[in-house]
C-alpha cells in the first residue's frame, strides 16, 4: 500500500509502469459516470495526492449480449498491480444482495430522473460491496504486508476509516473508525486473543464487483422478458419513462427493467469477457473465488455448486441457503416481486393467488438441493457460510440452519457483538465479518495454487 505525502521516487516508477503497460491515469481520474459528484466514490475512484492511502478502483461497462445491455462493474486491482508487472493473481467475484429501492414505493422508481437520484443516494447493487462493507479499505489493510501482528492491522483499519471518513466515506451514524476496526479484528478475526499474535497477510487479489440487479442469478424460469424492451441501453441502469412495471393493484408499486431476465447466463458471459477480454486478463491466475451477501450468497454458493470447476473457494453472508422456504406470495409479490417471476410466474396487476412458483426450477437452484444431490455431507475446505443472530428474515436464518443439518455442522450464526450491526441483515454486519471472508478465500488460494 503506498502512503503518498509528496511525490517519491517509488511513485514515479509506479506512474512509469501505468504507461509502460498501455493504461492512462486517466482510467483513475475520472469521476463515477453515474454519480460524478460523490466523495466517497471521489476518494476510491479518483485519489487525490494529499491522501495518505491510494487504492486502484476502477468503474468499468461491458456490453452483455444476454441482457441486450451496458452493464457496470466496479475492479479492485492489489496495490502491487502495476509495480510488479509480471505477478498474476486470484480473481474474487463479489455478488450484492436484493436492492429494495428496485422494487421501491411512490416515486422512487418509475420516474427516470429520480430512479437515478435514487440510484445515487442508496447505492445499491454493483456499488454495495465497495461502499457500504469498504471492501476496498479492508481488503487493502488484510493484504498488506508492512502488517507484522493483529494489533498492526487493527490500527492500520482505523487509520484507514478515519481518512475515509475525513472524505465523507461513513456516515454519521456509523461507529468510529477505532470500534469498525476492533469490530473487524478484535471480535470477528481474531476474537479473544493476543493482538500481538503474527499476522500474516493475505494473498493478494483482485476482486470484481458485478451488477447483478434483482435477478437472483439465475435464468428466469420461462425464457422471457416481462418489462418492454428497455430502448436506452446505457449503463447506470437508465431506462425511458414508461418503461416501469406496475406489477401489483395498488397504483405505487413499480420495478425498473433490467431487473428480469437470464442472470445465470450473464453471469457465466461476464465471467468470460473478464478473463478473455479485460485489459488485465492476462495478470489473472486460474484461481477463482465467488462470494457474496444476502441475495448474492445464494447466488454465490448456488453457482460454486453447479459450476464447481469454475470456483476453487465459494463464501455466503446472511444467504438465501433455502429457497424452497419462500413460499409465500403475498409477501413474495410485496417485498422481492421479481423472486416470483425468476422462479414462477408473475402476474402483474393481480392478486398474488394469481402469481405462482415453479417449484422444479426452484429445486434445480436451491443451494441446500443442490448440495444434497451433489453427495456433500461434511463441510468442504473451500466453502464459507455465515449468517447473523438477529436476521429479520426468517427464511434466511432457518435456510442456513437447514444448510448446517445437511454439511453436520455446529452452528455457524454469528451472535450480537459490539459494533457488529447488533447482528442484523445489514452492511455492518457484514462488514464486520468481511475480514473472515477474505481469510477464507486466501486461505484456498495459498493452499491450492493454480497456474
Amino acid at each position: 500500500m503506498l502512503e503518498l505525502r509528496r511525490w517519491c521516487p517509488i511513485c514515479v516508477v509506479a506512474i512509469c509502469s501505468l504507461f509502460f503497460l498501455g493504461f492512462s491515469l486517466e482510467a483513475f481520474a475520472a469521476g463515477h459516470p453515474c454519480c460524478p459528484e460523490d466523495g466517497e466514490l471521489s476518494y476510491l475512484l479518483s485519489p487525490k495526492p494529499s491522501q495518505r492511502f491510494q487504492y486502484l478502483v476502477r468503474y468499468e461497462t461491458f456490453f452483455s449480449n444476454v441482457l441486450g445491455k451496458e452493464k457496470g462493474f466496479f475492479i479492485i486491482l492489489p496495490e502491487d498491480f502495476y509495480q510488479n508487472p509480471s505477478a498474476k493473481y486470484p480473481v474474487l467475484f463479489l455478488l450484492h444482495g436484493y436492492n429494495f429501492e428496485r422494487r421501491g414505493f411512490w416515486w422512487k422508481v418509475y420516474s427516470p430522473e429520480k430512479a437515478r437520484k435514487v440510484l445515487c443516494e442508496v447505492k445499491e447493487e454493483e456499488y454495495h460491496w465497495l461502499v457500504h462493507e469498504d471492501i476496498a479499505i479492508i481488503a487493502y489493510a488484510t493484504m498488506d504486508s508492512r502488517n507484522r501482528t493483529y494489533r498492526d492491522l487493527e490500527r492500520s483499519l482505523a487509520e484507514r476509516f478515519e481518512e475515509l471518513s475525513r472524505y465523507g466515506g461513513l456516515a454519521k451514524e456509523d461507529y468510529t473508525p477505532k470500534e469498525i476496526a476492533q469490530s473487524i479484528v478484535s471480535h470477528n478475526l481474531h476474537p479473544k486473543r493476543n493482538l500481538d499474535d503474527p499476522f500474516h497477510p493475505f494473498q493478494k487479489m483482485i476482486i470484481v464487483l458485478p451488477d447483478g440487479d434483482n435477478g437472483f442469478y439465475t435464468d428466469e424460469n420461462e425464457g422471457k422478458r416481462i418489462f418492454p424492451e428497455a430502448k436506452n441501453q446505457r449503463s447506470c441502469d437508465a431506462f425511458n419513462a414508461g418503461e416501469a412495471l406496475n406489477y401489483s393493484l395498488l397504483p405505487f408499486l413499480y420495478m425498473i427493467p433490467g431487473a428480469l431476465g437470464k442472470y445465470e447466463s450473464y453471469f457465466l458471459e461476464f465471467l468470460q469477457y473478464i478473463e478473455s477480454h479485460a485489459s488485465y486478463r492476462e495478470r489473472l491466475s486460474r484461481n477463482r473465488g465467488l462470494g457474496g451477501l444476502s441475495m448474492g450468497g445464494f447466488g454465490a454458493i448456488k453457482l460454486g455448486l453447479k459450476y464447481p470447476h469454475l470456483f476453487q473457494s465459494v463464501s455466503s453472508q446472511s444467504g438465501l441457503l433455502d429457497i424452497e422456504l419462500l413460499r409465500d406470495r403475498l409477501m413474495l409479490k410485496m417485498v422481492m416481486p421479481e423472486f416470483l417471476e425468476v422462479f414462477g410466474c408473475l402476474e402483474p396487476q393481480k392478486l398474488p393467488s394469481g402469481s405462482s412458483l415453479d417449484l422444479k426450477h426452484i429445486q434445480e437452484n436451491n443451494p441446500l438441493t443442490l448440495i444434497k444431490r451433489m453427495g456433500i455431507s461434511q463441510l468442504p475446505y473451500w466453502l464459507y457460510f455465515d449468517y447473523g443472530q438477529k436476521e429479520a428474515f426468517e427464511g434466511i436464518a432457518k435456510g442456513n440452519q437447514n444448510f448446517e443439518k445437511a454439511l453436520k455442522e455446529v452452528s455457524h450464526q454469528i451472535p450480537v457483538e459490539p459494533f457488529n450491526g447488533k447482528s442484523k441483515h445489514n452492511n455492518q454486519f457484514w462488514r464486520s465479518r468481511s475480514g473472515n471472508m477474505l481469510r477464507h478465500h486466501s486461505d484456498v488460494f495459498q493452499k491450492n495454487p493454480v497456474e
